[in-house]
């Protein structure tokens, strides 16, 4: 029987590697021996006739590099990736930008510690030029950026203009850095900070709103919110935070929550007592009583933390007698005394109205005619 042999066609791949240009190729050479000037202007003459070159472009910036000419280094480094280099030039290509960039920032981070703010700039500029694609220095040159521009308002004579330049290049690399991290938190709130202390409260109060829209449990850009509204006198957005605040059983008194927080939501929920407690609108005057004892519970708190803070106990009483909660009004008042507050005569004329209000006629008259006492012996004095 004849045998049927089968041969199997095997292809044979070839693998084709492109050679350089002549023109790489001699600057390949330039650059070996540290001819980096003569290897530039030689590929700067060429560029129009290989226009789509990775090669050409990444050792033109590998020249810039060598003769110092960071931003041409950068700009051509960035040029080499657009070309579509093949697989090994781009790692090289990534190489050794990120080398010249971690050089620089290196030397930034040890300057922005040391608080040389001028040069730690000069630095982190210089890192962006040559790969402006890393988040890190981005970010660092905004904080930077801020801290001189504040030491620019701050100097005498104020330095406005250039700390208005300043605060705009912060801004513009914040946004940058926000641009390549959308994700990372730390470069939102320093952007809001950035608009905050450069005067521009509006475009901050629009950045930490957005920001807890998507995180609306952050207590440190609540914190930041809250401040500036309580600034501009908005008691409303004020309110909406602090009672959130209040709400949030994560939330602790005295470790998160500070008694100048409860302080500040007190007189918060006071001013819109104020404001609502003039309508006719019987809803919104409920709507004012339930603000004024949202203050007497915030007044109570830190009272009740620091019986020694006159101030606070002052405001409190002075809410009970609005109130009506007359026993709370003696207890506030006896408590200051007993805690070395002034024993005046206004604050002597209220306990007697409080007793005379629980019925107690006796002690009423004995505190009045001691604050009466008191006053004779003010005005003979003076």
């Amino acid at each position: 029987m004849r045998r049927i042999l089968i041969t199997l066609m095997i292809p044979v791949i070839w693998f084709l590697t492109v050679a350089s240009t002549p023109v790489v190729t001699g600057a390949k050479v330039r650059i070996k021996a540290k001819k980096f000037k003569e290897a530039a202007e030689v590929l700067e003459e060429n560029k129009a006739q290989y226009p789509d070159d990775p090669e050409l472009y990444y050792y033109l910036a590998r020249a810039y590099a060598g003769i110092a000419q960071w931003a041409k280094a950068g700009e051509n480094y960035s040029l080499a990736l657009l070309k579509n280099p093949d697989k090994d030039l781009k790692k090289d290509i990534e190489k050794y930008r990120n080398y010249h960039w971690a050089s620089f920032v290196k030397d930034a981070t040890a300057l922005l510690q040391q608080k040389r703010y001028s040069e730690t700039i000069s630095k982190y500029r210089l890192a962006n030029s040559i790969n402006p694609d890393r988040k890190e220095s981005h970010a660092n040159l905004g904080v930077a950026l801020l801290e001189q521009a504040q030491l620019c308002q701050s100097a005498e004579p104020p330095q406005p203009d250039s700390a208005k330049i300043l605060y705009q290049e912060a801004i513009e690399n914040l946004k940058a850095a926000i641009e390549l991290d959308p994700e990372d938190h730390s470069f939102v709130k320093n952007l809001g900070h950035a608009y905050l202390i450069s005067g521009n409260e509006d475009e901050a109060i629009r950045i930490y709103e957005e920001f807890l829209d998507e995180s609306p449990d952050d207590f440190d850009v609540q914190r930041r919110l809250v401040s500036i509204y309580m600034n501009r006198s908005d008691f409303e957005n004020s309110a909406r935070i602090y009672s959130q605040w209040l709400n949030d059983a994560g939330l602790e008194i005295g470790t998160d929550i500070s008694m100048a927080d409860l302080y500040n939501a007190g007189m918060c929920y006071y001013q819109l007592y104020l404001k609502l407690d003039k309508s006719e609108d019987e809803a919104t005057k409920q709507q004012a009583h339930d603000y004024l004892v949202q203050a007497a519970e915030c007044f109570s708190r830190v009272y009740e933390d620091t019986p020694t803070d006159c101030e606070s106990g002052v405001q409190l009483y002075y809410i009970y007698i609005t109130l009506d909660r007359w026993d709370q009004v003696i207890t506030t008042i006896e408590t200051m005394i007993d805690n070395n507050c002034p024993r005046d005569h206004a604050t002597l004329q209220n306990l007697g109205v409080a007793y005379m209000k629980q019925g107690d006629k006796t002690k009423a008259i004995e505190i009045w005619k001691e604050a009466e006492e008191l006053k004779a012996k003010t005005e003979g004095s003076n």
